[in-house]
């Protein structure tokens, strides 16, 4: 069954590094509590040097919350946000 994943880049729209460095870790709270909720849906990579959140949808069913804030963030904010199908 084919979902969606997110990249949101910690670049933004135009070609600017994102500050502070740790933008990230403020954004997605990694407590035990929220680990369990996020079940695997979510991760902080670095693609290419650039911290990033990839996230898929099943996120928003597991923590609406969180996927709601990151989404807005991004676009608040100006990063990139991708999109890709996976077919699962």
């Amino acid at each position: 069954m084919p979902t969606t994943r997110y990249t949101v880049s910690g670049t933004t729209a135009d070609g600017q590094k994102f500050r502070p460095s740790d933008w990230t870790e403020r954004l997605v709270c990694f407590q035990p509590a929220q680990l369990k909720r996020y079940n695997g849906h979510l991760k902080i990579s670095k693609i290419d040097g650039i911290k990033s959140i990839v996230f898929d949808e099943q996120l928003e069913y597991a923590c609406s919350f969180t996927y709601e804030r990151i989404l807005s963030f991004a676009k608040t904010n100006h990063l990139i946000v991708t999109e890709e199908i996976i077919n699962k």
